[in-house]
């Protein structure tokens, strides 16, 4: 685990250094671009979610829920499984 730190933290130093090598002209224009596609991505999650809302039809539809098909109830299965745990002997003191 320390090696993996060691050269996690060796390659940011690497690219710490190669960032700081260009010139501050160059550092801005890099910036800038990540920024417009940063915001491009915001404007088209934005355009996105307006869409969906006006496309749909904003209704709410609430049904009656059914159990499973095929599931039998059984007294045994009711039970509280935290009450029959609690219950066993290797639970109680001695």
């Amino acid at each position: 685990m320390k090696t993996i730190r060691i050269n996690i933290e060796k390659w940011f130093e690497k690219q710490d250094k190669g960032w700081r090598a260009l010139s501050l002209e160059r550092q801005r224009r890099y910036t800038l671009c990540l920024f417009l596609v940063y915001l491009l991505l915001t404007v088209a999650v934005i355009v996105k979610v307006c869409y969906d809302m006006a496309k749909s039809d904003n209704r709410l539809v609430i049904e009656h829920i059914d159990k499973p098909a095929g599931k039998k109830e059984s007294r045994g299965l009711q039970l509280d499984t935290l009450s029959t745990k609690l219950k066993e002997k290797i639970y109680e003191r001695k």
